[in-house]
């Protein structure tokens, strides 16, 4: 097989999570009564994790950042499978891979907590490898979390390729000196991964399958 290993963005790629993301976020706005956004915003300010994704959504020159991010943590963490799903045939594509003995990771800007959290039960059976933000580590762009990954999975970097939906993802498989699928289901688009520069842009979740062989 061309590639043996595949590391996968979440939010986007994996996960539909759009719509918790946003009633997260204006429930912590709400709460301070700052204006809220609609889920077309709320697409773009994701991505580099929770902490960005507050201080895009709170009003220049508010100074109860903490505050908000607080608010959001607790709201998330009760409420974050409400409505996330699993994009179209994601579990068919995962238990394929399985089969084809790939090995996989989820690599994600999301807190630590978040991505064990909504993965574990979801892809614990096809995905052992579960990494998000957490203090020592630098977040995507960097290569830091993918070289984890691969270190963990015991993986060869020369066969490794990225999943992503988003130009975050999209740099860090070139930081990281890999190749990368861009899923055009997700956040961003077709056109504005063709933009970027993917390696490759899959249409649909099983397009992985066809790439990787």
């Amino acid at each position: 097989m061309k590639y043996t290993t595949i590391i996968f963005d979440l939010d986007g790629t994996l996960l539909d999570t759009l719509e918790d993301l946003t009633d997260s976020v204006n429930y912590a706005l709400k709460k301070y009564n700052y204006p809220t956004h609609t889920i077309d915003e709320v697409r773009y300010m994701v991505g580099s994790g929770i902490k960005v994704l507050i201080e895009r959504a709170i009003p220049k020159g508010a100074t109860n950042f903490y505050e908000v991010y607080q608010a959001f943590l607790d709201n998330y963490k009760i409420n974050r499978t409400n409505k996330t799903k699993p994009y179209p045939e994601v579990f068919e594509t995962l238990e394929t891979l399985k089969k084809m003995n790939v090995k996989m990771a989820i690599v994600s800007n999301k807190y630590q907590d978040g991505v064990t959290g909504i993965c574990k039960p979801i892809f614990g059976k096809y995905i052992d490898v579960m990494i998000g933000e957490k203090p020592g580590i630098a977040k995507k762009p960097s290569k830091d979390m993918v070289m984890l990954a691969i270190k963990m999975l015991d993986a060869d970097i020369n066969k490794t390729i990225y999943v992503g939906d988003s130009d975050i993802d999209i740099f860090t498989a070139n930081n990281s000196g890999i190749d990368c699928i861009g899923a055009s289901w997700g956040f961003r688009g077709e056109a504005f991964l063709k933009e970027m520069k993917a390696t490759y842009i899959a249409k649909k979740f099983s397009d992985i399958i066809d790439i990787v062989k």
